[in-house]
């Protein structure tokens, strides 16, 4: 969601700017290896995934699944969830606005100011309601699988283009620990570590893990000679403990808290227009955000032999407060500063049949309530950042917003096999989202309810154990939400997808060979604009866009201690119907970029008793990216390259690496005048080239 309200102050500009590793080399691992490159021939391939909430091998589920395991996310130092688009296709996750803020795209579909996330967020079972939930520190993580193509089905609202599931790493029976301590460019330093073991052994088992970033940046303000993105401090924290109560019944605990004081609105003004003029920060305003969160899981899971039973408790509380300038020049001019709070009870029962059977099965019903709180004050920037903010003298427009969300879902899946090798699965869902928001210049609600029937059919043959085609056909829905006071509602997004697919894998696992093509008509596509009749930012609806892609990746690995990957993702948007503005017709869709494509290797070679040497590199590549519905920001293709290399002895490991080691300079976010209300355009640089050394210990 864009941070920023526009507020009609002195002028009508015042704004608010408002795989595959997976399909790589995560296709070559076990769930427990920790060198994939020298997994033998038999293991390769056998990932469990729980995309369809069981646990199932991957390359048996119907969908295209990227997978990124513990050793994935330590080898590549993928430490936020935005890294994970080195290993998927057709995914990108860029940073705007505040510290914690993502805008999510995936097959061409992104998020629009002041609405949901096109991809549903699943943490340790527990949906995730607010963008600032995605952008997490990495630590201690066991899997992450992200699904393409809706899956409305299953995990309901703002599923139509995918899901993430993210799973932290469970306790251990046995003592083990972990630390990692990296330090690069920009005097960043990132700790991590844990221990796991157990209180009652077979019984009652712990997990401890934390950590903590602290940088001094590395994007350049030219006006306060201070580097933009500096983050004094990013910690974070979590507990898990895991009960048996019985022989078939299990309670798993999980409690997380971080704390940070960051930048985070790290725009540029452009005055060139162009997108592809790259200009550093320059802002007279420190733009700092600081903020907590405290996340509480629990999952109850009992065995009752014709079916699984859980039930998931998911409670969090989200509290930020950003201060930054408005117009993002080095002048004194106006600022904003933004309280935000938020918090979200989850609750999901489900009912999972036995995988081993010929018909399975599965029902679950869940309900999730959020409210929120954001606070716009638009104040006037003397150039004393410590006291304007606050200052009553100085508050120029106060816009505070209540909004209430209660979400109620019921959804159930088959999967019958018709005959050997060929299954059809039917699933669908129902969702009712109501919401309601509290205008309080006038102390009275708006009301607003969204819902939809998503239903999906698949069909698809296993030639044999690793080979597999299918077919399927799937809904997926995004809800709709308020604009400003005068404003029409934000009309719910309706998307059906048709899409062929396969999954295979060739010479005893050493290739894997997995794509789709796909087809999908997607009805009031959200989109923002700028009424500049009243200086307000609104999310609109495109009538009807239409996007054709797929996906291809492979996998290739040659001998013991060597694999390469490549995967290559389309997704072309067209904007079919837009009553409002017929002009845009035939454009592309904001944030859209029709192809992204990715190259890597693992290399690894023991060079003496215990001791091995290892390299890896990978890179990535976008197509041009269209930022607004007119087109006419346009930013150019962009290719970023990542590269590694160390030594590994025992439970040690040195390792020296880099991230965007070609400096590519490109926008994460960019938004034109025309979208902003601004008399210029603003991005928000991606991060320049970083390097660091790391040293790890596994006992």
């Amino acid at each position: 969601m864009t941070m920023f309200k526009i507020a009609s102050v002195q002028s009508a500009w015042i704004v608010g700017v408002a795989g595959t590793l997976s399909g790589a080399a995560a296709y070559a691992q076990t769930a427990t290896s920790q060198n994939p490159s020298a997994a033998p021939a038999e293991e390769l391939g056998e990932i469990v995934v729980t995309a369809q909430k069981r646990a199932e091998r991957l390359q048996d589920v119907p969908i295209q699944v990227d997978v990124l395991t513990a050793a994935d996310l330590e080898s590549r130092q993928i430490r936020q969830t935005s890294d994970i688009v080195r290993t998927t296709a057709n995914l990108a996750i860029q940073r705007t606005d505040t510290y914690t803020n993502t805008v999510v795209t995936l097959r061409g579909i992104s998020q629009a100011s002041n609405s949901d996330a096109p991809v549903a967020v699943i943490v340790d079972g527990v949906p995730q309601d607010d963008a600032k939930q995605f952008n997490m520190r990495l630590f201690d993580i066991a899997q992450i699988e992200v699904l393409r193509g809706p899956q409305g089905s299953i995990y309901g609202r703002n599923a139509e283009a995918g899901a993430v599931i993210i799973t932290s790493a469970a306790p251990t029976n046995e003592l083990h620990g972990f630390g990692d301590v990296s330090y690069g460019n920009g005097q960043t330093l990132d700790i991590t570590g844990g221990v796991s073991g157990a209180i009652v052994p077979e019984r009652v088992q712990y997990r401890l893990a934390g950590s903590y970033l602290t940088s001094n940046g590395i994007i350049p303000n030219t006006f306060t000679g201070v580097h933009a993105d500096r983050v004094p401090h990013d910690w974070s924290l979590r507990g898990t403990l895991y009960v048996h109560l019985t022989d078939s019944t299990t309670l798993s605990l999980i409690a997380a808290h971080s704390d940070f004081d960051a930048a985070g609105v790290i725009f540029s003004p452009v005055f060139s227009g162009s997108a592809n003029d790259f200009v550093d920060p320059q802002s007279n305003f420190p733009n700092r955000g600081s903020g907590k969160s405290t996340n509480l899981t629990a999952k109850l899971e009992s065995d009752l032999g014709f079916a699984t039973f859980s039930s998931i408790s998911g409670y969090s509380k989200l509290e930020q407060v950003q201060t930054t300038d408005v117009d993002f020049t080095s002048a004194p001019a106006v600022g904003d500063y933004q309280p935000y709070e938020r918090e979200i009870f989850a609750q999901e029962f489900r009912l999972v049949g036995s995988s081993l059977e010929s018909l399975r099965w599965l029902a679950s019903i869940d309900y999730l309530h959020s409210r929120h709180f954001v606070s716009t004050n638009i104040f006037l920037d003397r150039g004393n950042p410590q006291v304007d903010p606050t200052d009553p003298t100085a508050l120029l427009v106060s816009n505070p917003e209540d909004d209430r969300r209660t979400n109620y879902g019921a959804s159930g899946q088959i999967d019958y096999e018709l005959m050997s090798g060929l299954t059809l699965t039917a699933g669908a869902r129902y969702d009712k989202d109501k919401r309601i928001q509290r205008e309080n210049s006038t102390g009275q609600d708006r009301k607003a309810d969204f819902d939809k029937f998503q239903p999906r059919v698949s069909i698809a043959y296993a030639f044999d154990r690793n080979r597999q085609i299918y077919a399927t056909y799937g809904v997926g829905f995004r809800s709709g939400g308020f604009n400003p006071p005068g404003f029409p509602l934000i009309q719910s997004e309706k998307l059906a997808n048709y899409e062929v697919g396969f999954k295979t894998q060739w010479l005893d696992r050493h290739v894997t060979l997995n794509g789709a093509v796909f087809y999908s008509n997607v009805d009031d596509f959200q989109f923002s604009y700028i009424d500049f009749a009243t200086a307000s930012e609104v999310t609109g609806n495109i009538d009807r866009v239409s996007i054709r892609g797929g996906e291809l990746e492979i996998q290739v690995i040659p001998l013991e201690g060597l694999s390469f990957f490549a995967n290559l993702g389309v997704a072309d948007s067209k904007i079919e119907k837009l009553a409002a503005f017929p002009q845009y017709i035939g454009n592309h869709t904001p944030r859209s970029s029709d192809i992204s494509a990715s190259v890597g290797f693992d290399y690894s070679h023991q060079i003496a008793n215990q001791l091995t040497f290892f390299l890896r590199s990978d890179a990535q590549h976008y197509s041009a990216r269209y930022w607004y519905t007119d087109n006419l920001d346009v930013q150019g293709p962009k290719t970023f390259w990542n590269a590694s290399f160390g030594l590994r002895h025992g439970g040690w490991t040195a390792t020296a690496w880099g991230k965007n080691l070609s400096n590519t300079r490109a926008y994460d976010t960019y938004f034109p005048s025309q979208s902003t209300g601004l008399p210029y355009d603003v991005g928000f640089p991606t991060r320049p080239r970083s390097y660091g050394l790391e040293l790890s210990v596994r006992f």
